[in-house]
């Protein structure tokens, strides 16, 4: 309970974190709006329902770690890792996300619309039902080693631009691309049964044999 406290007021008194190292630390429902963290390292820690709405964070990674429900709306993320945490119905919506990776999370549910999310990588996390309506998503890959392709299962891409992604190999069941523009997308071996590409534009992108778009 000190260390929580302790991590509460530093976040309060100096307007964020630097340096700091955040370990086993029960922060749900944190008030940090705003703040600015700074090569700082959070591990096995709960800041569940927390308010990071723009907030900055750089070179930062956090692992292990609760975040769901939490708001990071308009946030601007840079070198930004995430690692194994619970990012379930997480409000990323209106996020700048540059060089972040996320790696074995868990996002179902969350809420990317008007991200714009660049130089990124999505490997081995769960995005069933997450939502990237009107987000620009650049030189970005999605990657699942383990089940062969990311899980994107009822995704919501409407009216996002995707330049330079790769979706190769994705469960894209039941995904929805209406009225999105795709450029240079690699669509690969996708699963993309049931999927919508009603108003959608697509230049140069790499599709699986046979596939037939309205």
């Amino acid at each position: 309970m000190h260390q929580d406290q302790m991590a509460q007021a530093r976040c309060r008194e100096t307007g964020g974190f630097n340096g700091d190292r955040i370990s086993d630390c029960s922060l749900a429902t944190l008030y940090a709006a705003g703040t600015d963290w700074l090569k700082v390292v959070v591990e096995k820690s709960d800041l569940s329902q927390s308010n990071l709405s723009g907030a900055r964070i750089r070179e930062t990674t956090i692992a292990h770690t609760a975040l769901r429900r939490a708001r990071l709306t308009s946030a601007r993320l840079e070198r930004v890792e995430f690692y194994f945490d619970d990012l379930n119905e997480l409000d990323l919506s209106g996020v700048t996300a540059r060089r972040c990776k996320w790696h074995g999370c868990e996002a179902m549910n969350a809420n990317f619309t008007g991200a714009q999310i660049a130089v990124s990588r999505f490997e081995e996390t769960k995005l069933y039902r997450a939502k990237f309506e009107g987000a620009l998503l650049m030189r970005t890959v999605f990657l699942d080693a383990r089940l062969g392709g990311a899980s994107l299962e009822k995704a919501d891409f409407a009216g996002a631009r995707l330049v330079d992604v790769s979706l190769r190999g994705a469960n894209l069941m039941g995904a929805s691309f209406r009225d999105a523009t795709l450029i240079g997308v690699d669509l690969t071996d996708a699963a993309l049964a049931g999927v919508s590409f009603a108003g959608a534009k697509l230049f140069g992108c790499q599709l699986p044999p046979g596939l037939e778009l309205p």
